[in-house]
């Protein structure tokens, strides 16, 4: 099996409520049932999602996002072959808002705290993410 890295951004939808225990236990149920791994951010109105798995049960859980009314603006960042997992343990980790200590983390690789999807580096944000990640262990 090809072990595969994606990475994405998106917007919310404001139109559409977002139930994010709801999302979360959806997220858990499939991505374990197709071994696939990885941590979401969401401060509110943006997404930062890794999944990493295989490369058919990845772009399968990335099309079925993508065509998720609550997603707008989606922007893939990158999707590649890795040798390894950097979150192994999570079906789906979650990082939710954005606090003074969230906003420092990312402050240690941005100019400010917001991103933007089209000028930043997939390692960069691979680099916050799993800054985010300690915070939940």
């Amino acid at each position: 099996m090809n072990l595969t890295r994606l990475v994405y951004y998106s917007q919310r939808n404001p139109s559409i409520s977002m139930k994010m225990d709801a999302l979360m236990q959806t997220c858990h149920r499939n991505n374990s049932a197709m071994n696939v791994t990885g941590i979401l951010h969401y401060n509110g109105n943006a997404f930062l999602q890794v999944l990493e798995g295989g490369r058919a049960e990845v772009s399968s859980i990335y099309h079925r996002i993508a065509a998720d009314p609550r997603h707008i603006n989606i922007i893939l960042i990158n999707c590649s072959d890795v040798r390894e997992r950097l979150f192994p343990t999570w079906s789906m980790g979650l990082h939710e808002g954005m606090d003074d200590a969230t906003k420092n983390i990312f402050l240690r690789y941005f100019a400010n705290n917001q991103v933007n999807p089209e000028t930043v580096s997939a390692e960069s944000l691979l680099d916050v993410l799993q800054d985010l990640s300690a915070e939940l262990n």
